[in-house]
C-alpha cells in the first residue's frame, strides 16, 4: 500500500504470516464501492477475497470447477453495480476456453 502523502510503503497483507490464509496467490486487484480492495487468487481454490478498510479479510466468491486457471481482471463498471472478472482458463484449463463472469449489485457502500 503506498501512502503519497507520507511517500511510504507498507505490507497490507502477506500470507507467510497469517495462519492458514484464507488468500493465497496474489493476483490482480480493484478497489469497490465500499473502498474494499478485491484481490483476485492466481489459481488456489479460485476465490476473489476482499481486504476491508478495517483490516478484515472476507471471501466475496469462489469460482468451482475451474481448477487449472486463475481469476483476472476484476473491475466494476463505472456506477458501481456490476463487478467483472474472468476465468482465464476456464473449467478445461485451456487457454482458448477462458471466460468473463458479471456480478450484479448492488455492493456495500
Amino acid at each position: 500500500m503506498y501512502d503519497v502523502s507520507n511517500e511510504e510503503i507498507t505490507i497490507l497483507y502477506d500470507d507467510d504470516f497469517v495462519p492458514d490464509p484464507i488468500l493465497k496467490g496474489v493476483d490482480s486487484l480493484t478497489v469497490s464501492p465500499r473502498g474494499d480492495i478485491l484481490v483476485a487468487e492466481d489459481g488456489d481454490d479460485m476465490q476473489l477475497v476482499a481486504l476491508t478498510p478495517n483490516g478484515a479479510i472476507e471471501p466475496v466468491l469462489q469460482i468451482i470447477g475451474h481448477i487449472d486457471s486463475e481469476i483476472t481482471g476484476p473491475a466494476f463498471d463505472p456506477s458501481g453495480t456490476r463487478l467483472y472478472f474472468s476465468s482465464q482458463r476456464g473449467a478445461t484449463g485451456l487457454g482458448q476456453d477462458g471466460v468473463t463472469f458479471e456480478v450484479t449489485g448492488p455492493f456495500p457502500t
